[in-house]
């Protein structure tokens, strides 16, 4: 569609002004058109793409005749000379002269043709000689003879192509322009020029139709009409609107099978408008798409009334794909959103379980959030940590941030008291009640009841953010907080209904359909057709390329995702330090980031860390308090890394030489990843890397679902991490039962220095020493932090700008078909 519309506009933009010349400028941007659609075909030979129907007529080639062998030098690359050929008298001689210098480069009438005319030899020029007129019988010029050559080039191009050679007969075709753009240039002039040229452009459209480059013949078609809406093929009966007839029928007809709707109709908009009644495909094809779509529309309306929700939500979501501006269809499309609001979401990974607090697991944090309200939830970011509420009532620090205060609002059941909340922060305290918490039991020294909905928690010692630690489900009242159930999980789909029951004038939350797609390009074309209304992640490049579709909104999530390597530290190898940073040395992450993930493009927050800390989108990003800006990521340095490798390997034979046992050797690594496009994508870069440093690595993918080895089995993890709060949730990753669970005594002090800051100050502080800490530890093994985003369609209201997660405000959902503009 882009080249037809390149095509279409150049020519618009060339019939405004004419100024003189403009004939022929015209022709060498037709010209330079065919040749550009032509290198760029080529580009995408390897690409699958529908083919022209062998069924259908194509635009005529020439008729087949002998190939002459094609001379090694072409004519106008010789210097220039005319011909003249002389009478029968001095038989019939030809001779090469240097060009005839005639006004114009035209031969004077032949009553003028009286006298002599000075010529000198190409082969001697050095004597001029005088030829009589009355002995001259023609004179060919040099241009009129590159024209007859590159003529017979395109008379070959139409016989490779009537032999079903459309590779050589299309560089035939672009030697062919080499001709023609060098007469424009140099004898814009010359006779019969144009008509060649125009010749030229219907036989290569011919040329490229057979060879199933239907969208590329239409355009240079559509510029032969902008030059000649009177063209006729060799003076016959075939024009220009007769080939774009067939092939504009072919060409919408690929769109259709493709189910790329709207870019017909976009077509079928644009030729009408531009050719009017000229082209009768264009009302066929579109009686031909209001038909199928008004039967989808008949269909949906009885799924409807025979209570089949789900049918009639796809239907009628096809429906407004083939033709949204159907007579009566947007008002069956509102009614099924109305008794049945349903919203398909295609997701990366499956959520194989449930945690809203997860930092390692993109899916169960998706799930979590939507399944249930927490105790406390992180509502926005704010310019000290994040901003947080809660569901049931308000949770506020005392002046000297010694207590929390809960007031509870009356609740509908009244089920929910003071005691009751009570009990659910004195068993995050208990080391023997699945609700444990090791930060709040350490951070909470007493909780009293004043009465039925106030509570007061007194806390051992202050605490910058003590809310952040309650993002908890309730687990004595998990009815409560319910906000979805599992309706039913089966063949990679997952459908969630909304909890609990509803006031009759409220209007119904949408039941909630999840969809796995292994692979991210099946999703968007899902996307794209309407069979999904959103997906909750999007690589980069994806992202980049989505935002320029009209019909769909993509958006990023309010935090960045930290892409991490957690070493296994039950090896001897990875517990060691220094190998740790070998491996580190050895990956070139900004290759691999800028280069492969984000194919060049720039994306303010996504850059390679120093530290497993969030850095901030912006410069200026409040929420970067952890990361220490002073701190450089370790470059790529594989020489650096062999050296390391080799102390490391040192450093491990003296310590077992000291016990007195074999010094341990090391064997391939074993690299395990979730599965996904983009976790496969790094962990083969990353294991070409290592493999160019000596280190030997085999990759492990698993389930889809997961992303923590629970058989030990590994080295090295390639993990995402989410950090909202770092004052809070660096302690959940690298203190007790933290995915990067540490022993180091110094990062165990800081983690404590932490959680007893007075202030943000000393807060920040303390976290710019974890980062040092880290950075020279290497703890985890830091790639680079990723802006997230998502894509809906745009008759999914009521998302979030930023949101904190997917399933933030799932409620406020309502889907709403658009108004079609195109």
């Amino acid at each position: 569609m882009n080249r037809m519309s390149e095509a279409h506009n150049r020519a618009r933009f060339q019939a405004r002004e004419r100024p003189p010349g403009w004939q022929q400028a015209r022709l060498a941007c037709a010209l330079s058109a065919v040749l550009a659609l032509a290198s760029a075909a080529a580009q995408e030979a390897d690409q699958a793409k529908p083919a022209a129907d062998p069924k259908d007529p194509p635009p005529p080639v020439a008729e087949a005749q002998p190939i002459p062998p094609s001379a090694a030098k072409r004519l106008y690359q010789s210097e220039p000379f005319d011909v003249i050929t002389l009478d029968k008298t001095n038989d019939n001689k030809a001779l090469k002269v240097l060009p005839l210098q005639l006004p114009e480069r035209k031969l004077p009438e032949q009553v003028k043709r009286v006298g002599k005319i000075k010529v000198r030899l190409l082969e001697d020029r050095a004597d001029e000689y005088e030829v009589a007129w009355r002995n001259i019988d023609k004179v060919d010029f040099f241009e009129e003879l590159v024209l007859q050559e590159a003529n017979e080039v395109v008379r070959q191009a139409g016989v490779l192509t009537g032999g079903d050679k459309p590779t050589e007969a299309q560089a035939k075709y672009d030697e062919a322009f080499e001709y023609y753009q060098w007469l424009l240039r140099f004898y814009p002039q010359t006779p019969g020029l144009q008509e060649a040229i125009q010749d030229y452009l219907f036989l290569n459209a011919g040329a490229l139709f057979r060879a199933g480059r239907v969208e590329e013949a239409f355009a240079v078609l559509e510029e032969l009409h902008s030059q000649n809406r009177g063209y006729r093929y060799a003076g016959g009966a075939q024009t220009a609107l007769t080939a774009m007839e067939r092939v504009g029928e072919r060409l919408i007809g690929l769109q259709a099978e493709a189910q790329n709707y709207r870019a017909a109709r976009m077509l079928l908009e644009r030729l009408r408008r531009v050719y009017g009644d000229q082209l009768k495909v264009t009302a066929a094809w579109r009686d031909k798409l209001v038909a199928v779509a008004g039967a989808k529309r008949d269909e949906a309306a009885a799924h409807l009334a025979a209570g089949r929700f789900r049918e009639a939500h796809e239907t009628g979501q096809e429906m407004l794909r083939i033709w949204p501006a159907l007579p009566g269809g947007r008002e069956v499309v509102l009614e099924i959103a109305r008794q049945y609001p349903l919203v398909v979401v295609g997701v990366a990974q499956p959520a194989t379980a449930f945690d809203a607090a997860s930092l390692d697991n993109p899916a169960a944090r998706r799930g979590g959030y939507l399944l249930a309200r927490t105790l406390v939830e992180f509502t926005e970011r704010g310019p000290e940590g994040g901003a947080y509420a809660s569901p049931w009532g308000t949770v506020q620090q005392s002046a000297d941030r010694s207590e929390l205060i809960f007031e509870l609002r009356p609740q509908p059941s009244g089920t929910f008291t003071g005691y009751d909340l009570s009990r659910e922060l004195l068993g995050m305290a208990d080391p023997q009640s699945p609700a444990y918490r090791p930060a709040w039991a350490s951070l909470m020294a007493e909780v009293r009841v004043q009465n039925v909905r106030r509570v007061r928690v007194r806390l051992r010692h202050p605490h910058l953010l003590p809310q952040a630690l309650l993002q908890v489900q309730l687990r004595g009242h998990q009815s409560l907080g319910a906000r979805y159930g599992v309706a039913s999980q089966a063949d990679n789909e997952t459908r969630f209904e909304p909890a609990g029951t509803r006031p009759a004038s409220a209007e119904p939350s949408p039941v909630i359909v999840e969809r796995f797609y292994a692979e991210p390009r099946a999703a968007i074309e899902d996307l794209r057709k309407g069979k999904i209304d959103a997906i909750d992640r999007l690589l980069p490049s994806d992202a980049l390329r989505l935002r320029n579709d009209e019909s769909l909104h993509v958006a990023a999530y309010a935090f960045p995702t930290l892409h991490v390597l957690v070493p296994n530290r039950d090896s001897p190898f990875l517990a060691n330090r220094v190998f740790r940073r070998a491996l580190l040395y050895g990956i070139n992450r900004e290759v691999i980031l800028h280069k492969g993930l984000l194919d060049g493009a720039k994306i303010e927050g996504t850059r390679v860390l120093s530290a497993p800390l969030p850095g901030g989108i912006t410069s200026n990003d409040p929420a970067s308090y952890a990361y220490d800006e002073s701190i450089s990521p370790l470059p790529y340095d594989p020489v650096m890394s062999a050296i390391l490798l080799r102390l490391a390997e040192q450093q491990l034979g003296a310590a077992a030489d000291k016990k007195k046992e074999p010094a341990p050797e090391l064997k391939e690594l074993v690299l395990a990843h979730p599965a996904g496009e983009m976790p496969r994508f790094v962990c083969k870069q990353i294991q070409t890397q290592w493999n160019v440093i000596g280190v030997k690595c085999t990759l492990r993918e698993l389930s889809a679902g997961e992303t923590q080895v629970t058989d030990g089995k590994f080295d090295v993890l390639y993990a995402e991490v989410m950090m909202r709060e770092p004052l809070v949730d660096a302690a959940a990753l690298f203190g007790p039962r933290g995915l990067a669970q540490t022993n180091d005594p110094f990062i165990s002090l800081t983690l404590r220095r932490l959680d007893e800051a007075a202030n943000w100050k000393e807060a920040r502080s303390v976290l710019h020493e974890l980062h040092r800490m880290l950075y020279e530890d290497v703890t985890l093994l830091p790639l680079w932090q990723m802006i997230d985003y998502f894509v809906y369609q745009t008759g999914l209201t009521g998302h979030r700008d930023r949101p904190i997660a997917f399933y933030q405000n799932v409620e406020q959902w309502r889907v709403v078909p658009p108004v079609q503009q195109e």
